[in-house]
């Protein structure tokens, strides 16, 4: 889509100031803690900070100047050395641990989601966009600087990419294109969420929207593209199987928890036996010895004896009918802490694709 007629978009007006700013990228991926320092122009920095966000648009044109709108804060000339020099930083990263296309959109994205959340920003009245240089140097942003600053590295970097506008959640967030099926509300794209660590293609949860409140993404997003590259994410059909199996676990873990307060009363009960079995067995050693007594008279010793047998009975039968119950609680204990270890290692592993499809590959569920 086309920039609108008409329409004055925000640029940047660097300023002529001297000096660099030193900024310490720091991310964690695939359980690895990557780091490198770049030097960002003080003059572009602060030509970003002081350009106006706003864009002049004439009435009668509805959302199509928004295209242009998004595709300015990414695609400003002045910002093509900044992504150079932290692409840079980033491809060095991708050689050095052999990233295939997929893998390099996820550190890029797991990059953007680690950049802080802006709550002063969001709790102010001015909460207009960041270019991209702002946020990585600020290392702060809300959900439309982050989406913006993404947007404009996988971009730079040949990836076909969207804005995507949650206009009744008031949140923004990223999209790329895949097959239909694994694209949200049928927007044509999957969601890459840039405030939370989150799965590509994962748009379950709440986020934090533009004025603060978090939300639930519910509603067809509008679909703003500002990079039209060729290369795609191929491993969307992993992550519907890995969100599947999270969806299921979740259902079963919620069924379980009803089962857990069932565990703890038959816990309760269960150790209520237990006490009532050791004042049975108290009771049998005393009537034991009291049918022995008994053994000169023949008839008070078969009324005994015939007591102390029943007594005998019930007890073993109170302790097969315990055991029995141990079994299940045991079996239904260690069920839920096989999901919950599942799930577990889903939620504490969104930085890892290849992990978490490893360990469900064969889960039974």
């Amino acid at each position: 889509m086309r920039p609108a007629k008409n329409v004055i978009y925000p640029s940047i007006t660097p300023i002529e100031t001297s000096g660099d700013k030193s900024v310490r990228i720091t991310f964690p991926f695939r359980h690895l803690n990557h780091s490198f320092t770049i030097s960002v122009p003080s003059s572009l920095y602060e030509g970003a900070k002081s350009s106006g966000k706003s864009a002049r648009v004439p009435t009668g044109i509805g959302d199509a100047w928004l295209a242009g709108y998004y595709a300015a804060f990414v695609e400003d000339p002045s910002l093509v050395s900044f992504y150079r020099t932290l692409l840079s930083g980033m491809r060095k990263i991708r050689s050095a641990q052999n990233y295939d296309d997929d893998d390099y959109l996820e550190m890029l994205a797991a990059f953007v989601q680690s950049i802080p959340y802006d709550t002063e920003k969001v709790a102010s009245i001015d909460r207009a966009p960041r270019f991209p240089v702002e946020t990585v140097v600020d290392a702060h942003g809300i959900c439309s600087d982050k989406s913006l600053l993404l947007a404009g590295l996988l971009s730079h970097e040949g990836y076909a990419v969207a804005v995507l506008q949650f206009t009744a959640e008031n949140h923004v967030a990223v999209g790329i294109p895949v097959p239909n099926g694994y694209d949200f509300r049928g927007c044509g794209c999957a969601v890459i969420e840039s405030t939370a660590i989150s799965y590509v293609g994962d748009a379950e949860g709440e986020f934090p929207a533009g004025d603060g409140s978090m939300r639930t993404l519910a509603s067809r997003p509008k679909v703003f593209f500002v990079g039209h590259g060729s290369k795609r994410y191929g491993s969307i059909a992993e992550i519907s199987r890995i969100l599947a199996v999270r969806s299921v676990l979740k259902e079963k873990l919620s069924e379980a928890g009803d089962l857990v307060v069932m565990i703890k009363t038959q816990e309760e009960k269960i150790t209520r036996e237990k006490e009532a079995l050791a004042s049975s067995r108290d009771a049998l050693t005393t009537l034991e010895a009291e049918t022995a007594k008994l053994s000169s008279d023949a008839g008070q010793f078969a009324t005994k004896y015939a007591s102390y047998k029943e007594a005998v009975a019930s007890h073993n039968a109170g302790v097969a009918n315990l055991a029995k119950q141990i079994e299940r609680y045991n079996a239904v204990v260690d069920e839920y802490n096989r999901l919950a270890a599942v799930a577990g290692f889903i939620q504490h592993n969104r930085l890892d694709r290849r992990s978490v499809s490893a360990k469900i590959q064969n889960l039974q569920l």
